[in-house]
């Protein structure tokens, strides 16, 4: 067996393509308003186009790396997105750099759906969840170094360079796969488009109507949502509201993503003291009660250094949910891992439009509809992570020979 140690940090690095992608050229958007000769509301427009591409992509390479094998529909992602950032590189029309934002996440989705699947095809639930965790510690760094780097690339080398950065990023990851990522899952023998469309049919039968898939997912794609609605209005809060400089902004901004990281590492050691379902209710509980004590923050306009402390713990909380509903909804399935990690994957960010969305619909001169939203969503992730402890719960029970625990 190849080193795993190498393995986890590649597919890391693989995550960590996406929070690159999305982060790394946040600064340079009033310059490419002005090479795109459009406004920055058209350049925000390539975050929603990424988003979409990666959605969507997600339902392809899932149930690819079942058919085909893990390894070439990596390959075949990671060309699409080196493709997609090169492409990017030489434009300077508004159309070319949506499409091939859309493009470029098309391809980096195959990284995240199908290094899921990896993971579960090499370990059980429990080592899974340690191992989510060592991965979000290392792709955790990225938003907090993303828009520094970005500036320092603007300054330098103009606004196109952190797509450069990206295209060198992309094919370091291409040879780093060749090279140390084991085949986990080989290609399987077709006998016939029906016989595999039925395969495929059955697959998305058993993982929509398992329970455990169902809660894990809501509960990860709630957290997710909350993540994205926090990151696209730390500016409004703490720039236009508060006035704080950019600077200062981006080291908020950084202490805030510390708390993922932290999260990451404290993960796989409470597992070792509770059980992982209590966690999961437990993380979900902290992101709710926070929330809401950041509502009367806000309400009553008390102190920026308290909105901060809220906004921390949130990200904690939030940091501890990815890992374990990860583990928890694809773990339950011996074939079809890869079509699973890819219906969660369209979910998670389904989910996300929609609440972003609607977020973005209460969008006021005040921060509170956005921490209502926040609260409302943490509202709806503690009863999902309710019925995972009780269906948890249950299961320890009959492994007990006490059928009165699963009443």
């Amino acid at each position: 067996m190849r080193n795993l140690s190498i393995v986890v940090f590649i597919l890391a690095l693989l995550n960590t393509l996406e929070s690159l992608s999305i982060d790394l050229y946040l600064p340079a958007f009033p310059s490419m308003a002005k090479i795109f000769q459009t406004d920055i509301g058209h350049i925000q427009i390539s975050i929603s186009v990424f988003f979409a591409g990666f959605a969507f992509g997600q339902l392809l390479w899932g149930p690819l790396s079942d058919r085909t094998g893990r390894k070439p529909m990596l390959y075949c992602g990671l060309l699409l997105f080196i493709i997609g950032a090169t492409a990017i590189f030489f434009t300077e029309n508004i159309y070319v750099l949506w499409a091939m934002r859309f493009l470029q996440a098309f391809g980096g989705s195959a990284g995240i759906v199908i290094g899921r699947a990896i993971v579960i095809d090499l370990y059980d639930r429990q080592k899974s969840v340690a191992i989510f965790s060592q991965q979000s510690q290392i792709s955790g760094i990225a938003p907090i170094i993303a828009p520094l780097l970005g500036s320092v690339f603007l300054k330098f080398w103009g606004w196109n360079s952190s797509f450069a950065f990206l295209t060198i990023l992309g094919l370091i990851t291409l040879a780093m796969v060749y090279k140390y990522v084991p085949e986990t899952h080989s290609k399987q023998e077709v006998s016939g488009h029906t016989e595999e469309e039925k395969k495929l049919k059955d697959h998305l039968k058993t993982i929509l109507s398992n329970k455990e898939f169902i809660n894990s997912t809501m509960i990860g794609s709630i957290a997710f949502a909350s993540l994205i609605i926090y990151i696209s209005n730390a500016p409004f809060l703490f720039m236009k509201l508060r006035g704080f400089s950019s600077g200062v902004f981006s080291l908020i901004f950084g202490f805030n993503s510390l708390a993922l990281i932290v999260a990451a590492y404290m993960t796989p050691r409470l597992i070792k003291r509770i059980t992982d379902t209590k966690l999961l209710l437990g993380a979900t509980i902290l992101l709710l009660v926070v929330c809401a004590f950041h509502i009367l923050i806000a309400a009553a306009d008390l102190s920026v250094i308290l909105e901060i402390v809220m906004l921390h713990l949130s990200l904690l909380a939030i940091g501890i949910l990815f890992p374990i509903t990860s583990a928890h909804a694809l773990s339950p399935f011996k074939e079809g891992r890869g079509t699973a990690a890819a219906i969660m994957g369209f979910i998670q960010l389904m989910v996300t439009f929609l609440l972003s969305g609607l977020a973005g619909l209460l969008e006021a001169d005040s921060i509170i509809p956005m921490v209502g939203m926040r609260t409302g969503i943490a509202l709806i992730a503690v009863w999902f992570a309710y019925r995972s402890f009780k269906s948890g719960k249950r299961s320890i029970d009959y492994k007990q020979g006490s059928p009165e625990g699963a009443a």
